[in-house]
């Protein structure tokens, strides 16, 4: 190897860590902005004419109420429900967190001529483990969501005996998420089965 490839390696891998770095920061940085407007109902410049609506949840498509039809602010519903369905956007950057996260490890150990190393293959595999585990979660929380929002309207609708719409989006599946969790276990057992063969090799030799 020469001099060149060995001081291009640390450089790429530098270059690529600050990559995703950056990219978790923002993505953490954005959820958290998020859950703030949601529980707060404090838009980002506050004025008369700023307001969170109900849609900055990600389950809501559509919340009218007929005292400020134009108006609707995201704090006309428990925050026990906010709260709830807000955790749907921290599931998912948690996800996303994981993942990016994996994939800088393999890329350093890669690059330090480790790639079938034995904490890679068990990253992956907890990796693989851990985001059908979250894939469900957020599935099972956008279920709720859904349910409770229409309780929560049925019961302001017969207490204010007034109309108004409520719309709820499907729940998500985050099927991105289900295929990274199969490309990582397809990954830990393609490299589970490197290491077995490398260590055959040394044993050989």
């Amino acid at each position: 190897m020469t001099r060149a490839e060995t001081t291009d390696r640390p450089r790429g891998l530098r270059v690529a860590s600050v990559a995703v770095n950056l990219v978790v920061g923002a993505a953490v940085a954005v959820c958290a902005l998020q859950v703030f407007l949601v529980v707060s109902g404090i838009p980002v410049i506050p004025s008369d004419d700023a307001w969170v609506p109900p849609t900055a949840l990600p389950q809501v498509l559509q919340l009218d109420i007929p005292i400020d039809a134009m108006r609707t602010e995201i704090t006309v519903l428990p925050l026990w429900i906010r709260l709830l369905g807000i955790s749907s956007s921290v599931i998912m950057t948690a996800m996303l967190v994981i993942a990016l996260r994996t994939v800088h490890h393999v890329a350093r150990r890669s690059a330090q001529g480790r790639p079938f190393a034995d904490d890679v293959v068990r990253r992956l595999r907890r990796v693989a483990v851990w985001l059908l585990v979250l894939v469900g979660l957020r599935l099972l929380v956008d279920v709720a969501t859904g349910a409770a929002l229409e309780r929560w309207f049925a019961d302001h609708l017969d207490a204010t005996r007034a109309g108004g719409g409520l719309g709820i989006d499907l729940p998500s599946l985050s099927v991105p998420m289900v295929v990274a969790a199969a490309v990582a276990a397809i990954l830990a057992h393609a490299f589970a089965t490197g290491r077995d063969l490398v260590d055959a090799t040394d044993g050989l030799v």
